[in-house]
């Protein structure tokens, strides 16, 4: 199993990384998703634990299509993913590198 935790990823690999023109333009779209604070609020609910779209809106205070709608771009850019159990959608971060993300910038943010 590949390690890819970032304390095991060089500099000298980040910065001779072969990233092409559509590379960038994906890693921009990333980054993009939580530029939106309706989408950053999601993904805090979701580190808390999975949810479906009434749990999210409840917790939130947002429109049941608001969060499908962001729920659609951030499952587009595999930030979230869901899992069908009977007629419920649950909701839950993509994987672990997501969750460390959002914690990093939370941690950053804190340090300002």
């Amino acid at each position: 199993m590949i390690d890819c935790s970032y304390e095991n990823i060089s500099k000298e690999v980040i910065m001779h990384a072969k990233f092409t023109e559509e590379n960038f333009i994906e890693l921009a779209d990333f980054f993009s998703a939580f530029s939106d604070t309706s989408r950053l609020k999601i993904l805090f609910e979701l580190l808390e634990s999975e949810k479906t779209v009434s749990e999210i809106c409840e917790k939130t205070g947002f429109s049941q299509s608001a969060v499908s709608h962001q729920l659609s771009k951030l499952r587009i850019l595999k930030l979230v993913k869901a899992r069908k159990q009977g007629k419920f959608a649950y909701y839950s971060l993509d994987d672990e590198h997501i969750e460390h993300i959002v914690k990093t910038a939370v941690e950053h943010f804190e340090e300002l």
